[in-house]
């Protein structure tokens, strides 16, 4: 009898137990499906979000992550607690590489920004180095077209594109200019066509000269880019405007007019400056004032925000610098705004 009795009280608390597993799987489906279908996931978390609901930052302060970072949750910790000691409140993170079709930083990670106040964007290379040969398969172009949108599905609000230009040489003589505006605008609106549905924002990188000169051979123009695409990043490192000495050296008078000229040439994007936050050519100028000039510039520019780039990870002083500027009282900063603008006229 007592075996009896006992057989009974096993059968009950087997089917206690697997309806209390049934009712924590329906509880967090995500939980479950994070390990088996990642694609379903992200494709519930995107269907519950629109574009109205969605924090885009008012004023990007940003940094870059490589891929390593971006998708290592122990790493990523880490600069989302920097990030949130000095007033970062984007990443931009690479979220490809050679082995995979389709975006590796998982939606655990997206989310995990998303929650501690930063604003993720996925950083895709479309041709490494620049385009050197023309026509373009359409196998290359699809397989971007497809991270992009596994980077949505992942999370991902904002989409940015890097290397979208032609190499920046005389390879292509017989292509024209306009030729190359075309395939470039082309490739873009295709992009936002393409991840409408996911509530994206698409952004374009463009070489620092690209908003001071007009008729460039890399195929990028301010005002073709400004009809496809909701974000231009002029990349004006001052270190790298190799044709002008005073470009160089003043990195204030170098990162205002850049974004100043993108500003006053689009219509529709919002402009967000790539600033240089790596030690080259910073002549007698320390690292520190260096960066502090550059974000003063972007702010007196009135456009939209900036993100530091230094691909080694390198941003203890960077952010250092970030936290310093913001605590500062905002009368000494406009003073010093009003100071450059005189030095100027």
């Amino acid at each position: 009898m007592k075996k009896y009795y006992l057989g009974i009280l096993v059968l009950i608390s087997i089917f206690m137990m697997n309806n209390s597993i049934i009712k924590v799987s329906g509880a967090d489906d995500h939980a479950v499906n994070e390990k088996t279908d990642v694609k379903t996931v992200s494709t519930d978390v995107k269907s519950s979000r629109n574009t109205e609901e969605y924090g885009f930052p008012d004023f990007y302060r940003g940094i870059y992550l490589n891929v390593a970072s971006a998708r290592n949750m122990k790493k990523l910790a880490s600069f989302v607690e920097m990030a949130k000691r000095s007033h970062i409140n984007t990443f931009v993170m690479d979220v490809q590489t050679s082995r995979y079709r389709e975006c590796v930083v998982p939606l655990e990670n997206v989310e995990y920004c998303i929650k501690n106040g930063i604003h993720p964007v996925a950083r895709i290379v479309v041709f490494p180095e620049g385009l050197k040969s023309y026509p373009v398969p359409e196998w290359l172009i699809e397989k971007k077209m497809k991270i992009a949108e596994s980077a949505c599905k992942n999370g991902f609000r904002e989409i940015q594109f890097d290397y979208i230009r032609f190499n920046d040489s005389k390879r292509l003589r017989y292509l024209t200019r306009q030729k190359r505006y075309e395939f470039i605008e082309g490739f873009l609106a295709r992009a936002g066509k393409r991840l409408k549905k996911y509530d994206a924002k698409i952004a374009a990188d463009v070489f620092g000269r690209i908003p001071l000169n007009r008729g460039d051979i890399i195929g990028q123009r301010m005002e073709g880019l400004d009809r496809v695409v909701d974000i231009i990043c002029p990349m004006a490192y001052p270190s790298h405007y190799t044709w002008s000495k005073k470009l160089q050296h003043d990195p204030y008078y170098t990162v205002h007019w850049t974004s100043s000229q993108a500003k006053k040439r689009t219509n529709h994007a919002q402009i967000v400056t790539y600033i240089q936050a790596f030690q080259i050519k910073l002549g007698s100028m320390s690292f520190e004032k260096y960066i502090a000039e550059q974000i003063q510039a972007v702010h007196d520019s009135g456009v939209k925000g900036y993100f530091l780039w230094n691909a080694a990870q390198k941003y203890t002083v960077p952010l250092r610098v970030t936290r310093q500027f913001y605590s500062s009282p905002v009368s000494q900063r406009e003073k010093t705004s009003r100071e450059k603008a005189e030095d100027r006229s």
